[in-house]
């Protein structure tokens, strides 16, 4: 399947014809990141955007030294839009959580393909604003991109070891079961070979190793 197929598949790009789409893909790189390998670093300079086009990526910002978790993203989420419209520093790293493979669209590009196709620049830099419009119309609604029972399961399928902060204790776990049904949640981990059930009204951050695999 070439590039230009993978990107159809995105709804992103509903709106852009099958011209289109190919003239964006001569533009596009598509590259492949091992599990746990590092997509790019917070505070990093920008170049591009990414399209997932499978497998899945963690974003994660960093805090007091270590990492605060922020999502999971999967198949045909984009991700590095804001500092590819702003032009500033990375605001959050990107890791992949297993092997994953992108398209990259570099910044560089943009005014070649704006010279050769002004209505797919055009399309494009509305594509990348509507989804960064989306998210943050999110985070203004307390709505997180993912809710936190999809986000815990996705912990809990990867076997990511986490910490996980309470008012008085700091575990380094893997989180085994969550059960959010019941009148008193609560998640199971597996803390140094123990099973510990701690309840969710408790849990005040959870957090995922830095880029060093440190907390």
């Amino acid at each position: 399947m070439s590039v230009a197929e993978k990107l159809r598949e995105n709804p992103l790009f509903n709106e852009f014809s099958n011209d289109e789409l190919e003239l964006l893909a001569t533009f596009t790189e598509e590259v492949e990141f091992k599990e746990s390998e590092i997509i790019f670093s917070e505070q990093s300079p920008t170049s591009a955007v990414y399209f997932l086009l499978n497998g899945r990526v963690t974003i994660y910002r960093a805090l007091v030294g270590t990492s605060n978790f922020i999502t999971i993203l999967e198949k045909n989420d984009v991700f590095g839009e804001i500092a590819f419209v702003d032009q500033q520093y990375r605001s959050a790293s990107a890791n992949a959580l297993d092997a994953c493979t992108v398209a990259r669209f570099e910044y560089s590009h943009f005014d070649v393909i704006q010279n050769q196709s002004p209505i797919l620049g055009i399309k494009l830099l509305k594509a990348i604003i509507k989804e960064i419009t989306r998210k943050f119309r999110a985070v203004n609604s307390n709505i997180d991109l993912k809710s936190s029972e999809q986000t815990i399961n996705d912990l809990i399928i990867s076997r990511q070891k986490v910490k996980i902060s309470t008012d008085t204790t700091e575990y380094i776990c893997a989180i085994m079961y969550a059960d959010k049904s019941g009148t008193n949640p609560f998640v199971k981990i597996d803390f140094n070979s123990q099973v510990i059930l701690i309840p969710f009204n408790q849990i005040r951050t959870i957090s995922l190793p830095n880029k060093y695999g440190k907390f």
